[in-house]
């Protein structure tokens, strides 16, 4: 495909700066990268494209110890998470451009506003019912957009309580949403792209810069202040993609 101009600047800045934010914080690469990247790319190349890259800096981070996942809760989830991640793929092959802008910059807004007000702490566990809805939209958040982590823990969190088997409960979940969307978007072709692959070669080398950089800083920044930063940003940078949706031709 050819690549605007500007991509050779842009894509290699929001990549490294996603990775420090991963590095730092432990989660937020493909949050920052997609909504920056979709002003010059079409998104159903930018989310297999980020896809690619977090597989990549899975295997660069170093292992944590090992924790009891929560198995009971995964099994609940995953039918449902795979209902959303099938739906998410349709519609990311089967959706214009300038809808799936539309959604991605309202769904990063509601991320990052979420995100901001969402109560420190929360008094009692959540049901069930709700686990299987907030999965059904986390699949398709997770296949649209990349970005279903936070719609996933906002039940789990709610269902486990010690943060070791929260850790490796949320681990587990986004590993076997990184999987399946391997799958899914192979047979939707959507992987299957030289342009792809030379995409990926290129930014790998600034996504492993960005990690040992936020890797450094993990323990020298206070992370709630980072955080706050990254979704001033995030408010910024979907209200952007709103505005330039609606002024997209159809």
């Amino acid at each position: 495909m050819d690549y605007p101009a500007a991509i050779y600047v842009l894509a290699p800045l929001a990549v490294g700066l996603g990775y420090v934010i991963f590095g730092i914080t432990g989660f937020g690469a493909t949050i920052m990268m997609v909504p920056v990247l979709a002003h010059l790319l079409p998104i159903s190349f930018v989310v297999p494209l980020c896809l690619l890259l977090d597989l990549s800096a899975t295997l660069i981070l170093p292992r944590r110890k090992s924790a009891v996942r929560d198995t009971g809760e995964i099994r609940w989830l995953l039918p449902f998470m795979l209902t959303g991640m099938a739906a998410g793929a349709y519609l990311l092959v089967a959706t214009p451009d300038k809808w799936l802008m539309l959604a991605l910059g309202m769904f990063v807004v509601g991320y990052a506003l979420l995100s901001l007000t969402l109560l420190r702490s929360h008094a009692g566990a959540m049901s069930r019912g709700w686990g299987a809805a907030l999965a059904v939209v986390g699949g398709i958040a997770s296949s649209l957009y990349g970005t279903g982590g936070l719609i996933y823990a906002i039940y789990v969190a709610r269902r486990v309580a010690d943060p070791g088997r929260l850790r490796a409960t949320m681990s587990a979940i986004v590993a076997i949403s990184a999987v399946v969307r391997i799958v899914m978007f192979l047979v939707a072709g959507l992987l299957l792209k030289a342009s792809l692959g030379l995409a990926w070669l290129a930014l790998c080398p600034f996504m492993w810069a960005g990690l040992t950089i936020g890797s450094a800083l993990h323990d020298r920044l206070d992370l709630s202040q980072v955080r706050r930063v990254v979704y001033v940003f995030l408010l910024l940078s979907g209200g952007s993609l709103v505005v330039r949706a609606l002024t997209y031709p159809v």
